[in-house]
C-alpha cells in the first residue's frame, strides 16, 4: 500500500530526514518504524510498570498533606 503525505512543513521534513539519517534508515523506513511504535501496545514487565508508577507519583503534588489532614480532623472535632 502506498500513502502520500502532502503539505509536510519544511521544518518537520528536515527534522524527520535528520533523525532518519542518524538512525541509518531511509526516510520512508524511519517513518514506518516510528508509526509502528506509536500505535503498538506497550508491554511492560511488572517491575518496570511499578517503577514508572512510582516515578510519576513522586513527581505529583500530594492531594492530601499531613497538615491538611490534621486540619480536617481538628475541624471535625469542633
Amino acid at each position: 500500500m502506498n500513502i502520500t503525505l502532502k503539505d509536510v512543513p519544511e521544518e518537520l521534513h528536515s527534522r524527520l530526514k535528520h533523525a532518519a539519517d542518524q538512525s541509518g534508515r531511509s526516510l520512508n523506513k524511519f517513518i514506518l518504524v516510528e508509526l509502528e511504535q506509536a500505535f503498538s501496545p506497550r508491554l511492560s514487565s511488572r517491575p518496570a510498570l511499578i517503577k514508572r508508577i512510582r516515578s510519576r507519583r513522586d513527581r505529583m503534588e500530594p492531594f492530601v498533606t499531613d497538615s491538611s489532614l490534621r486540619n480536617a480532623i481538628e475541624q471535625g472535632r469542633e
